[in-house]
């Protein structure tokens, strides 16, 4: 005797009945009594929240759908889980493409949304951001039915369409006063776009392109590594370097600055793609050509003269052909190739340089003992003028001495009165004079002596009661 088995379930759980002709399932809440010869397995039902989905198959049509959350999910029997999968979340300037591959259609959901993968697409690109159209930026699309290119120019947040395949974003071009670009058309033709144009920024067209030139680089112009789209018109300089040799069979190296322009973009394109590779080649042929027919004495001796002669040869037409003008070349330095030659030239070199410096210290000697003898004489001048002034100033102060001391001999006179003979006065003076004097000397400390000449002396002598005067 077989005994029944009874099971109770729950709400969130699944039984999966299985007899021998039949398979089903049974949800819960509730009970079941098992008959004999049944299988009866327990399964948890699946929580979907909001953003996730389940891909479920039929085991018997092949047949795929989906089931979004959120649900309590309870498989029937003949259905199988896949995959449990995550909402596609896109914010408001997301989007992302999907193809159906078995109608192989695209469709391009945009955000704010939250997709679904239906049971037969993929994701066929990544999720990706808006493009930004505004003045500075366009996006440049294609028609995958038509194949025809647009240039989108419109501003706003482009997402693309089914239909539209991103091909690049391109950036207005605003050329500078003094730039210059190349443009192919699409008829593969040369179009020249200034900075001193009025349409001076710009959208490049759908069919159209940049020109890229590849200029030769580096001190020996030996490698094309320089990419050229905007082309400066500027005067600008160039270093060069080369092996040259002399007469005399000596070999030398040497660097060379260009200061050059170009001054013909048209000409420039359609004789050459590499400008300074050219200047630098044809500068390097007439310079050994020249170089060649002096010695090295001449050479060192003027040998920027030797260099611009070969260099801005008036007839020459090379440098206009490609539209281009060498304002100057200078040479930048000169070394000998062989060591123990260069050593020689630098004793020379220190030699000529040691002779400037004391040429040019002795000039300077020069100079300062030019500026002392300069000053000395400068300073004697102004002694002079000093000396005239204080005889100037002498001769005035006597001159008004005299004239004050004239002028108080006059009153003196005058105050005698006119009952004295003018001799006599003169005599009254000399001895008040003389008195003046006598008194100023006997209150210092001199010692003043007097000759028979310079008194009137008289000296008495008594005899007999009567005076005898000698």
């Amino acid at each position: 005797m077989l005994i029944p088995w009874i099971y109770f379930i729950q709400e969130d759980e699944q039984l999966v009945i299985e007899s021998l002709t039949r398979r089903r399932t049974l949800n819960g809440p509730g009970q079941y009594v098992a008959a004999p010869l049944q299988r009866v397995t327990r399964r948890k039902g699946i929580v979907l929240a909001p953003t996730e989905y389940l891909r479920v198959r039929n085991t018997l049509t092949g047949e795929l759908r989906n089931v979004l959350g959120p649900t309590l999910f309870f498989p029937t029997a003949t259905e199988e889980i896949t995959e449990h999968l995550e909402a596609i979340t896109l914010k408001e300037n997301q989007y992302v493409r999907l193809i159906d591959e078995r109608s192989g259609s695209i469709r391009v959901e945009r955000g704010p949304a939250s997709v679904y993968l239906a049971p037969t697409e993929e994701i066929l690109d990544d999720v990706s951001e808006g493009i930004n159209i505004d003045e500075h930026t366009a996006v440049l699309v294609r028609d995958t039915t038509t194949g025809n290119l647009e240039l989108i120019t419109e501003q706003q947040v482009f997402v693309p369409a089914p239909n539209q395949e991103i091909i690049e974003v391109r950036n207005r071009i605003r050329l500078e006063d003094h730039e210059t670009v190349i443009i192919k058309d699409r008829a593969g033709r040369y179009v020249f776009r200034r900075g001193s144009d009025e349409q001076r920024s710009f959208f490049l067209d759908p069919y159209s392109e940049l020109v890229t030139l590849r200029w030769s680089s580096g001190l020996h112009k030996d490698t094309k590594g320089l990419w050229i789209t905007h082309l400066d018109l500027r005067p600008k300089f160039m270093w060069y370097e080369f092996e040259v040799r002399t007469q005399d069979n000596v070999e030398l190296v040497l660097g060379l600055t260009f200061f050059w322009q170009i001054t013909n973009v048209q000409s420039m394109i359609a004789t050459t793609d590499d400008v300074p590779g050219d200047i630098c080649s044809h500068a390097r042929s007439v310079i050994i050509q020249s170089v060649s027919q002096v010695t090295l004495e001449k050479f060192l001796a003027s040998f920027n003269a030797i260099i611009r002669n070969a260099v801005l040869q008036t007839h020459d037409p090379f440098y206009l052909e490609r539209g281009v003008v060498i304002h100057a070349v200078e040479g930048r330095s000169i070394t000998c190739k062989d060591p123990g030659t260069q050593r020689i030239l630098q004793e020379i070199i220190q030699e000529t340089t040691n002779r400037l410096n004391r040429i040019q210290k002795q000039e300077s000697e020069n100079e300062i003992r030019v500026k002392q003898i300069q000053g000395e004489i400068e300073a004697e001048e102004m002694r002079g003028h000093l000396l005239e002034s204080r005889q100037e100033h002498m001769r005035a102060e006597a001159l008004m001495e005299g004239g004050a001391e004239a002028q108080r001999v006059h009153s003196f006179l005058e105050g005698l009165g006119e009952g004295l003979a003018r001799e006599e006065k003169i005599a009254i003076f000399n001895t008040l004079r003389k008195g003046e004097v006598l008194e100023a000397l006997s209150a210092g400390s001199a010692q003043l002596y007097f000759t028979p000449s310079d008194v009137n002396l008289s000296i008495e002598s008594r005899q007999n009661g009567k005076s005898h005067q000698r």
